[in-house]
């Protein structure tokens, strides 16, 4: 209810202020949040308010195994790794967990850890010594290939896609690659060497690769430190793995962190981090140069979306909720260590660790109460002014589909159902104005149109303009980072939609009789559909995904 009330109480106003100030001026109270769900339920947030809190609840796994890895592809449905050949499921946020795989402490198997996803269906973890399991429809999993050498051991593996895929092979610091989802690997990058000058004169240097990150579909960094020395390398891709740059970054590291874990993260192709074992650095230039940060990040990061970020070092959470620019840590009472995360969306986050303990991150109104969870801080909800801005658009559609319905077969005039010979001008002016949202001035309105609905013309070209003018910021504030492929999808997707929705709506003002009004209008339906299925999917709106993750 308090979504619908907002969503009315909004109107074409927020539209209108929306297209005068920019994208970047929609206020940051504009925010959806959607029903919650009864006790031990993952809610979006309104923002931080003085109406909402951050806590943890226990959904543990009822078995005293100790849980390696966690990976969440949405809200609610994730997967965790642990000893004894475990590998468990949840599709309901964790409030039940099935066993796909052991789940018996007493079972004599190999521990399954490093879990990762491209989307919510292609999904891989690691088994005892490098063995590779793989699922294609988030459900099955087999074994597909070996990590690492003739022992297994390797550093880190990541995938642009499917089938493309790279690690870090330990023994002699290599960087292999795959095209075939992790059946065979084939090194492309041979033992890590890199120029360095010492004492004036121009040495190579032998270097370790810890961690890899990777951007897009092509783009990906792998890290590491000099050994001995104090420089951090980067290696980065722009080919999907198949070539490989070396940068060296002097003196920054530590002089024994050729043997720490060094770690990467990035929430666009320019702006990214690096953790090392004394220093945290920041880069605004794709890693060309590096600064110091300020904040005690020791562990891995990971991003939800381009401005929240966290961080967990045992207890102690240190996150971000502006892209970077500032920090802040706090420690949580668990039950136990923490040996892994998972941040699927900014309001949302898993834990992991010894004897079954699995606790459930989620902002919740303030006087929610929740037997045993502990507090946190509540991460800031997301402005969606485009979720508005399309559910206007669906009450608009569905009004003219009547509209249409009623009129005459052919109107010559203005009058009729909702005519008003007046829009004309109003309707070019609004049109007339070229701007992100586009220009509709080209195509002026046929007489059935203006005779059966040219009251309504002037406010769709401006929703429409307003859409098209906020895609971009949503896109650039909230493009999922925690699923590549997918956000990739998502971020690729939402302008072409904003596109053929204008274009539709071209046509519809141009039809000339009652049956080409009904055909574009049900195109134009149709578009928005996908429009807001996949606005949806970047809020994580529940309704809107498929197989109820």
């Amino acid at each position: 209810m308090r979504e619908k009330r907002w969503l009315a109480g909004v109107g074409l106003a927020a539209t209108l202020a929306a297209v005068l100030m920019g994208s970047a001026g929609a206020p940051l109270a504009a925010q959806v949040r959607p029903p919650r769900r009864p006790t031990g339920a993952v809610t979006a947030p309104a923002g931080t308010t003085a109406s909402d809190k951050g806590i943890w609840e226990l959904v543990n796994y009822k078995q005293d195994l100790k849980l390696t890895d966690v990976f969440f592809a949405s809200k609610i449905t994730g997967w965790v790794t642990g000893e004894h050949g475990t590998l468990l499921k949840t599709t309901d946020g964790g409030d039940t967990w099935t066993a796909v795989l052991g789940g018996d402490p007493a079972a004599p198997e190999d521990p399954i850890e490093r879990l990762k996803f491209i989307d919510a269906t292609h999904g891989w973890a690691v088994k005892g010594r490098g063995n590779l399991l793989r699922t294609t429809d988030g459900e099955n999993w087999e074994q597909i290939g070996k990590l690492g050498e003739q022992y297994g051991y390797f550093n880190d593996y990541a995938f642009f896609s499917d089938r493309v895929g790279v690690q870090i092979v330990k023994e002699h610091n290599e960087l292999a690659r795959t095209q075939d989802g992790g059946k065979t690997w084939k090194v492309v990058q041979g033992a890590c060497e890199i120029d360095a000058e010492v004492d004036g004169l121009t040495r190579k240097l032998g270097c370790s690769l810890s961690s890899l990150v990777l951007l897009s579909a092509s783009q990906g960094y792998a890290i590491g430190a000099t050994k001995p020395g104090t420089h951090m390398v980067l290696f980065r891709t722009e080919d999907a793995g198949k070539t490989w740059t070396p940068q060296l970054v002097p003196d920054v590291a530590s002089s024994q962190e050729s043997y720490f874990w060094q770690g990467i993260a990035f929430v666009d192709a320019n702006h990214g981090f690096a953790i090392l074992d004394k220093r945290f650095l920041g880069t605004t230039d794709a890693g060309k140069t590096w600064h110091g940060v300020i904040g005690t990040v020791h562990g891995p990061l990971k991003f939800a979306d381009p401005e929240v970020g966290w961080s967990f070092n045992g207890e102690q959470l240190t996150y971000t909720v502006d892209g970077g620019k500032r920090w802040t840590s706090t420690t949580f009472p668990f039950a136990g260590i923490v040996t892994a995360f998972s941040l699927p969306h900014r309001d949302v986050a898993y834990v992991v660790g010894d004897h079954g303990m699995i606790y459930r991150y989620s902002v919740v109104p303030a006087e929610t109460v929740v037997p045993k969870a502990l507090p946190a801080p509540a991460m800031p909800g997301m402005a969606t002014a485009l979720a508005s801005d399309v559910a206007q658009l669906d009450g608009q559609f569905a009004a003219l589909d009547g509209f249409v319905q009623s009129a005459p077969d052919a109107a010559g005039s203005a009058a009729g159902a909702g005519g008003d010979a007046s829009t004309g001008g109003a309707v070019g002016a609004a049109g007339s104005s070229s701007g992100a949202g586009g220009d509709f001035s080209q195509s002026p309105p046929s007489a059935f149109v203006t005779g059966c609905c040219g009251k309504r013309l002037s406010a769709l070209e401006l929703v429409l303009k307003a859409v098209g003018g906020i895609v971009p910021d949503f896109i650039s504030k909230y493009k999922n980072l925690n699923l590549l492929a997918q956000g990739l999808r998502t971020a690729a997707a939402l302008p072409e939609m904003s596109d053929s929705l204008r274009t539709a709506f071209r046509s519809f003002r141009t039809a000339a009789d009652r049956p080409a009004a009904a055909s574009a209008l049900s195109g134009l339906k149709n578009i928005l559909g996908s429009l807001k299925a996949a606005v949806d999917t970047a809020l994580q709106k529940r309704n809107s995904q498929p197989g109820g993750q």
